[in-house]
């Protein structure tokens, strides 16, 4: 599914007016989504609604709302901020539709917020109400809500009331995730089309609640003139690309991959890399460490072989390794080098050497990337996929340039740096993104700030690594990685809290999203 900016939204929006459908019944199957979306959410019969409509487009969304939920026999009342000669065309028309039915509508009435006492008149209505309809502005606000529409806002968000936001949380800046002065917590956003960028960047994000988008039948060449090549990882997505499993598969089929990572200062990073690959599926794991440590990691990786390799006076591994670790290397098809290995100047060289030499495909992170500070030449022209998973201080190091941290920015700087080294990268952070050599880039759409402690990222090599053992493209392994390493941060946080995770903890909660995604695969 694309991911646009306000700006290419709103040339596919005059397009298709243009050429295709009246915006009025846009407008019309906008606020029938939204509606549509109200009613099974909450489906009983006696319940109460808020809309707020504002002058613009995103008001005359709201309209619709207002008298299709009337028309089931819903009470609204509805909250006027301007007046209808500040309405946009086609929100007067819906505004002058609903006044045509209004005499049919026992359940509704209308407020005007442009009175004195709307303060009161809000807290009033409040009483009862089931849901507020968030219909104040879309994404075309740039400014600072202030006055009677901040006032509103913070009324809207102190009610406890649930809300469905249109489009957009009023106050969010669709293009940046902005926070304008204040913003609607919605505990849904049905935005139109496509989703914004906005809603997938804090601070705006945490705004959106629920995201939910609704298809209004843009035409697929519209949008492939305005598409950016920019995606968003989904549940539906990342079952699209999960790769598939024969009911009579043996470990052979399901993949070999050799984890080379560890030293005696960092044990634990090759164990979650491992249990990650084991638990994403991978037939076969062979883990790579320093002779001192397989004592300690062996016991504690019951399900995968570990080789001992020779090891510099530090305990890291050492340049000599690779005639132990060669064989190895031809029976895997994935490596996955660089968690816990440290910057050791014999492990670095030992890491170049190793990139030299193989064959496979890699899936680098961590110290692996570290050992190519200053040195990104060394990812280029190689015949086989390599996937980088930096976080943005490690990509800021490994191509000597800072990286922007605005939404779109950042994107392109990731689109850029992964066309130059011809890599798939997966640039960690808020939301992580996913790179081709091709230059589209994902945005993966779920994660928490639980996964912001020591050993996740290890936990996503591996899950990444073990994907691509089992056959799955690189592009296809990175982007379900990053969504199930997402899932199963939200799905830990949800029982132990956010600040109770750990990254062990991932692997015990992986299981709920990939069962999620094999139902969906499978009902594909």
């Amino acid at each position: 599914m694309d991911v646009l900016t306000n700006a290419r939204m709103k040339k596919i929006d005059q397009e298709t007016i243009a050429r295709f459908c009246p915006g009025l019944e846009l407008m019309e199957r906008a606020g029938k989504k939204v509606t549509e979306y109200i009613l099974a959410r909450f489906p009983e019969k006696g319940f109460k609604a808020a809309i707020f409509v504002g002058p613009g487009n995103n008001g005359g969304d709201a309209l619709v709302v207002a008298r299709r939920l009337c028309e089931e026999n819903r009470a609204c009342t509805v909250f006027y901020l301007g007046a209808p000669e500040e309405f946009t065309m086609d929100t007067l028309k819906n505004h002058q539709r609903l006044q045509q039915k209004a005499k049919d509508f026992r359940r509704l009435k209308e407020v005007s917020l442009t009175r004195s006492d709307w303060l009161n008149l809000i807290g009033k209505e409040f009483v009862d109400t089931s849901v507020i309809v968030d219909g104040l502005f879309g994404t075309g606000l740039t400014r600072p809500l202030e006055n009677r529409s901040l006032g509103t806002v913070r009324m809207i968000n102190e009610s406890g009331i649930p809300v469905v936001s249109i489009d957009t949380p009023s106050g969010v800046n669709g293009d940046t995730g902005e926070v304008l002065g204040d913003a609607v917590r919605a505990q849904s956003t049905v935005t139109m089309g496509y989703p914004k960028l906005g809603l997938l960047h804090h601070p705006g994000k945490a705004h959106v609640g629920h995201l939910v988008v609704a298809d209004l039948g843009f035409p697929e060449e519209v949008l492939q003139v305005h598409s950016m090549g920019i995606y968003l990882i989904d549940g539906a997505e990342a079952a699209r690309r999960l790769p598939p499993r024969r009911e009579d598969a043996h470990k052979y089929q399901c993949g070999t991959a050799l984890i080379i990572a560890g030293s005696r200062m960092y044990t634990g990073a090759v164990l979650l890399a491992a249990e990650a690959a084991l638990r994403s599926g991978c037939g076969m794991v062979y883990c790579a460490v320093p002779e001192s440590i397989r004592d300690l990691v062996e016991p504690e990786l019951r399900e995968a072989i570990t080789i001992a390799v020779p090891e510099t006076k530090d305990g890291t591994i050492a340049p000599g390794a690779w005639p132990v670790i060669e064989p190895y290397v031809e029976k895997a098809d994935v490596l996955v080098v660089g968690p816990g290995m440290s910057r050791h100047p014999e492990t670095t060289r030992f890491i170049h050497d190793l990139l030299e030499r193989s064959s496979k495909p890699l899936v680098i992170d961590a110290d692996g990337l570290n050992a190519l500070e200053g040195k990104s030449e060394a990812l280029t022209g190689r015949n086989v996929p390599v996937v980088i998973t930096p976080h943005s201080g490690e990509l800021s190091k490994l191509v000597s340039r800072e990286i922007p941290r605005t939404p779109l920015e950042r994107i392109e700087a990731t689109r850029e740096i992964a066309r130059t080294l011809g890599v798939i990268l997966v640039h960690k952070g808020a939301p992580t993104l996913v790179a081709s050599a091709g230059g589209e880039v994902w945005v993966n759409h779920c994660g928490t700030s639980a996964l912001a402690t020591a050993g996740t990222g290890d936990v996503l090599t591996g899950l990444i690594g073990g994907l691509v053992a089992q056959g799955g493209s690189p592009i296809d392994a990175a982007c379900v990685g990053c969504y199930l390493h997402g899932r199963s941060g939200e799905t830990a946080a949800r029982t132990r809290g956010v600040r109770g995770v750990i990254a062990g903890d991932l692997l015990r909660y992986l299981g709920e999203p990939i069962l999620e995604l094999e139902a969906a695969a499978t009902r594909k």
